[in-house]
């Protein structure tokens, strides 16, 4: 087997980030590359997260993951003194994939999960002091990447401009914020139609967390939500985030199921 780079960019990922397996007779047998997402408002203890994707024949897949360790390792030279964690993410099914990438040393400590909880039906008495609520501006093209932005730096799996103008069409579509003094304190996005809207991301800056925010900003979704005739919320949920499971408990969300693992190891 011969192992190589693409000789431009794949997909929009760096060359060298790009590893190609073929065998003798130059049949490809797998791919694999890295994303490196630096992440201090998410994980501040581990802020620089490595996506490590591997898609191949089983006979490729030890040599694809050898390569991309070791790049990972390249990568993290980057970014001095960060500490970084190299991750996949798995179908929580795929009982195969599972068992090699924990052969080659991944925990199986990460996981998207999925809650539900009634919509409240009461308000909050007012708004949180000294900041200001309104509806995301999302008019233009450059007003919408600024909002992936900083909903992205919040997440390890990321929302794309394709994926926010479908939701835009759905009933349960908000945008919403908390700001102060122009800038973000909190935010989300949610989604959907039917009974049931998917929160699909809430966020609150760091300086402003432990304050009750993001609970106070699902409130007044809920009751915009409620008004279009939906009673229930989905919640995509990363289980090594502990603001986020804090909140789901908050909001007496109950646990319905696995939608991907994300196993890795730190690095």
């Amino acid at each position: 087997m011969r192992i190589t780079h693409p000789q431009s960019a794949y997909r929009g990922i760096p060359a060298e980030d790009t590893f190609f397996v073929t065998d003798d007779r130059q049949v490809q047998l797998g791919t694999g590359y890295l994303i490196p997402f630096v992440q201090r408002e998410l994980y501040p203890a581990q802020p620089l997260n490595i996506y490590m994707e591997i898609t191949s024949q089983p006979s490729a897949r030890y040599l694809l993951f050898g390569a991309l360790s070791a790049r990972a390792e390249v990568l993290k030279q980057r970014y001095p003194g960060m500490k970084a964690r190299l991750y996949t993410q798995l179908d929580a099914t795929d009982a195969e994939s599972q068992a090699f990438y924990q052969r080659c040393g991944f925990q199986m400590d990460d996981a998207e999960d999925l809650f539900y909880f009634a919509l409240p039906y009461s308000l909050p008495a007012g708004l949180p002091m000294g900041v200001q609520y309104a509806s995301v501006p999302l008019d233009t093209e450059r007003q919408q990447d600024a909002f992936l932005q900083r909903l992205n730096e919040m997440r390890i799996t990321p929302i794309t401009r394709d994926q926010l103008t479908l939701w835009r069409e759905q009933p349960g579509f908000l945008a919403l914020g908390f700001y102060r003094e122009g800038r973000p304190v909190t935010e989300l996005l949610t989604a959907g139609a039917g009974m049931n809207a998917s929160l699909l991301q809430v966020y609150t800056r760091s300086e402003f967390r432990h304050q009750g925010m993001a609970r106070q900003l699902i409130m007044q979704a809920a009751a915009i939500l409620r008004e279009r005739g939906m009673s229930g919320m989905y919640a995509h949920i990363f289980r090594r985030n502990l603001p986020q499971v804090s909140l789901m408990t908050n909001l007496g969300a109950n646990f319905t199921r696995t939608i991907a693992l994300l196993p890795g190891v730190e690095i």
